[in-house]
């Protein structure tokens, strides 16, 4: 069932916009929550503003652009993260060698040695949006460890969570 966010639910996806770097960009867009009621999950999407009515008025099966999930904090999806990747420059990411995006593809974790690139300052078990050379997404990940730390060679660095190749395994 789609409905409008609460006013608590906003404040967490706009801090959330705001720490991601897309506040802007999603000013006047239209969100709305879709609430699977097996699984307790709240699933932000995106649509246009000419549908917002129509999906509440019928509720539909799907709708929209899923960008992510709401538990206490937003967590972007692959297509949320890709979004945030194209319109936003300023998002904890780690780019990777064209041999660890493979691995990520196929859902292994990246080791240190193969970052080509990474935003500053990045956290132990912080959220980042993994990339390839043409700043391409192609999963979300979480560091292991911080800083310096994550170009440790012959060590995993950073898990990958949710890769581009999981469409097609799933299939």
């Amino acid at each position: 069932m789609y409905r409008r966010p609460t006013r608590e639910e906003i404040t967490i996806v706009k801090r959330a916009f705001n720490k991601w770097g897309i506040f802007s960009f999603f000013r006047d867009k239209p969100l709305l929550i879709n609430e699977r009621k097996t699984d307790k999950q709240k699933e932000i999407y995106l649509l246009s503003s000419d549908l917002e009515q129509v999906i509440i008025d019928r509720e539909p099966c799907f709708a929209g652009l899923k960008i992510g999930e709401l538990k206490k904090k937003f967590i972007p999806s692959l297509q949320g993260a890709d979004l945030i990747a194209r319109t936003s420059n300023k998002f904890p990411y780690i780019m990777v060698n064209e041999i660890s995006e493979q691995r990520v593809v196929y859902g292994k974790n990246i080791l240190g040695e193969s970052i080509i690139e990474k935003s500053e300052m990045l956290d132990e078990n912080q959220l980042v949006i993994l990339l390839n050379k043409k700043r391409e997404t192609i999963g979300i990940g979480r560091t292991r460890v911080s800083g310096k730390y994550l170009l440790q060679h012959g060590k995993a660095t950073v898990t990958t969570i949710a890769d581009i190749g999981s469409y097609l395994r799933n299939e």
